[in-house]
């Protein structure tokens, strides 16, 4: 079975009693560790046939158009919470995210840009496999092992291109005036003489932006968990943030909490009506609130503290800066508790009274870190910290007991703690780690499973593989590496799915799904 997390550590996170059993409502779960306290029991494989689906959602849109915030469930209510955009006829024209993307641009330092241009119009004449061969040392010789990890394929895509690929400095301008719309498209065109572009540049420019601008509401929605039917709809005036807006709502005493592009918005469960809203301090927020000691914490651009009944802002801590990895409640002692906050490169203990910084350790970035009783363990690509377990200290910050590095692309699935073991299914890896001694227990090469956090129920890990397009179970055990199936998903691979009453709440690209995970009678 699912190892059942103490109450009192529950109720510290602000769950009462009543959700424990079956509900997910918050990012990661019941107690922001992805561990579900549900006891329905799960199959033993995966079906060979593939998931059995209950039921799905209507039309729900997401990445550029609504973000890739995750399900919660509460009181056999899914709320999902959106940024909604829509694309509307304008006279403006706006270079986003998507233009970006068309363009296939990379950000990198003004060095390296020019290493690669040079390269590029000096290029020797192979073909093939000579060709493929030449890419691959130049990349080796030019580039760090983290470099190549995340601009390589790419680097080798613009040598392809040769002369037909657009030039970087030129690209470099255009990536200047993302998200800053022009009045009018003779206003595009005059910039784009005024910046002297090629005239290939200025052909994709035209063809690339549309003529429609983006407009966005802030929604929060409520279905059914029996059949997927919209219960209510929450909907306010936003802005577009793009995919951004990835934040996981939580829900607490008949309360949602939910960060969307401009605001935080407290609703009732009930019905969906507005209790507060509070202003962000940083735009569409990637990161999941969390409601601890009758406050709701967020990383939005820095940490801030609200107080849960009114919406009052109580505290910011400007240090502790971040919008995408959340924060997380630690409780070393009964009677001592603080929060974690996730950085770029730095995890800060944070006093929850007044937002005092305590003390701060490498580890920041994409993922949550984990805590349970003396340990604190995260996932980061901060230089040597890779997979890293922290041990408290009455004194001082706490000390770092062990680590495993390795350079791989992304470095943002969050970790599970099970029985003594810690349990990573990301960085192009799943393995399993003794927590007291950090000795590796097993190791999977080659699975791919990154941007997405695993769950742990009855005693069997499930994460998104391949970019959502199947989910994986294995087995939960140190002796070794089960795998009790994969089954067809489609989900959106940069989510994670929520457990309750064994069904499985899925986003995909355009929808939620329900699968029904538990035994078939």
């Amino acid at each position: 079975m699912a190892h059942i997390l103490p109450t009192s550590l529950a109720l510290t996170l602000g769950l009462c009693a009543s959700v424990l059993h079956a509900d997910w409502p918050q990012w990661r779960g019941p107690a922001r560790d992805g561990v579900s306290s549900d006891t329905t029991p799960i199959e033993g494989k995966l079906p060979a046939g593939g998931l059995r689906k209950v039921w799905e959602s209507e039309f729900i849109p997401s990445d550029h158009y609504g973000g890739h915030g995750s399900p919660v469930v509460s009181a056999n209510q899914v709320i999902l919470s959106v940024v909604w955009h829509e694309r509307v006829e304008s006279p403006q024209r706006e270079i986003d995210s998507e233009v970006m993307q068309q363009l296939n641009y990379r950000g990198t330092t003004p060095e390296l840009r020019a290493k690669l241009e040079q390269t590029r119009a000096n290029l020797p004449k192979l073909r093939g496999a000579k060709f493929d061969e030449w890419i691959l040392q130049w990349r080796k010789d030019n580039l760090t092992p983290k470099e190549d990890v995340s601009l390589g394929k790419w680097v080798e895509s613009r040598f392809k291109a040769g002369a037909t690929a657009l030039p970087l400095e030129e690209l470099a301008k255009v990536a200047a005036r993302e998200n800053k719309p022009f009045e009018s498209p003779q206003a595009l065109q005059a910039w784009m003489e005024a910046e002297k572009f090629s005239a290939p540049v200025r052909e994709k420019l035209v063809s690339a932006i549309p003529n429609t601008i983006k407009q966005a509401s802030d929604v929060v929605l409520c279905l059914r968990a029996d059949d997927g039917k919209t219960q209510w709809r929450f909907k306010a005036p936003g802005k577009p943030s793009g995919r951004s807006s990835s934040s996981t709502a939580a829900v607490l005493d008949g309360r949602i909490y939910a960060a969307l592009s401009t605001h935080l918005y407290c609703l009732k469960q009930e019905d969906g009506s507005l209790i507060w809203k509070a202003p962000l301090p940083s735009a569409g927020p990637a990161a999941s609130p969390l409601v601890v000691e009758n406050k709701v914490i967020l990383s939005a651009g820095q940490l801030c503290a609200w107080d849960a009944a009114t919406g009052r802002l109580l505290w910011q801590q400007a240090k502790a800066r971040g919008n995408t990895g959340s924060p997380t409640w630690w409780q070393p002692k009964p009677d001592q508790g603080l929060l974690v906050a996730v950085g770029s490169s730095q995890l800060y203990g944070i006093k929850p009274d007044n937002g005092e910084i305590l003390w701060e350790i490498p580890g920041g970035g994409q993922s949550s870190p984990v805590a349970q009783d003396q340990w604190l363990v995260t996932y980061s690509g901060t230089q040597d910290v890779g997979l890293r377990a922290y041990q408290w200290q009455d004194k001082g910050a706490p000390k770092a007991a062990w680590s495993h590095f390795w350079v791989t692309m992304r470095y943002s699935g969050s970790p599970i703690l099970h029985e003594g073991h810690v349990y990573l299914m990301c960085g192009g890896k799943h393995q399993c780690v003794e927590l007291q001694s950090g000795k590796v227990r097993w190791l999977e090469n080659e699975v791919q499973s990154t941007i997405t956090s695993p769950l742990l129920a009855d005693g069997k890990l499930m994460v998104y593989e391949n970019n959502g397009s199947h989910l994986r179970m294995v087995s939960a055990k140190p002796e070794g590496y089960e795998l009790l199936g994969r089954g067809k998903i489609e989900a959106m691979g940069c989510t994670s799915p929520a457990l309750s009453n064994g069904r499985l709440m899925v986003r995909q690209r355009d929808k939620l799904v329900c699968f029904d995970l538990r035994p078939q009678q």
